[in-house]
């Protein structure tokens, strides 16, 4: 799912930061294949889940508009739910965000509301975890 919501081809202006926080919305995993999505995923997906509290929609997490061009550009914003929360508790479930580092980007969620509790297998973990 990660890979295809940052894929530039199929959805334009999604990134790193917005895609951890739409798969947080819809409680998907960002490892989910797209192909083994269900019904009910898929309908998540869609609506972007309104109710959810962590929610980063136009109003809560577009970019602020002002005079000038800003001094700091950066795609973290203290609105979002997980993206650069690494530690830090879910604001659905307490549970602490949790991170996948890989290339120049990470991926940012929740185990409990995401993954069912399952924490994701990062390769600065697996490294280290073998040496």
């Amino acid at each position: 799912m990660k890979r295809t919501l940052t894929d530039p081809r199929l959805f334009s202006g999604i990134g790193n930061a917005y895609s951890d926080e739409i798969l947080h919305a819809a409680r998907l995993s960002p490892v989910t294949l797209t192909f083994r999505l269900k019904p009910d995923e898929i309908a998540r997906f869609a609506r972007g889940d309104e109710t959810h509290p962590g929610r980063c929609g136009p109003s809560a997490c577009a970019p602020r508009r002002g005079e000038g061009f800003p001094a700091k550009v950066t795609a973290f914003r203290p609105e979002m739910a997980v993206h650069g929360k690494f530690g830090q508790p879910c604001p659905v479930c307490g549970t602490k965000i949790q991170r996948i580092r890989y290339a120049e980007n990470e991926v940012n969620y929740c185990p409990r509301c995401q993954t069912g509790g399952k924490l994701l297998a990062d390769r600065s973990l697996s490294a280290a975890a073998q040496g």
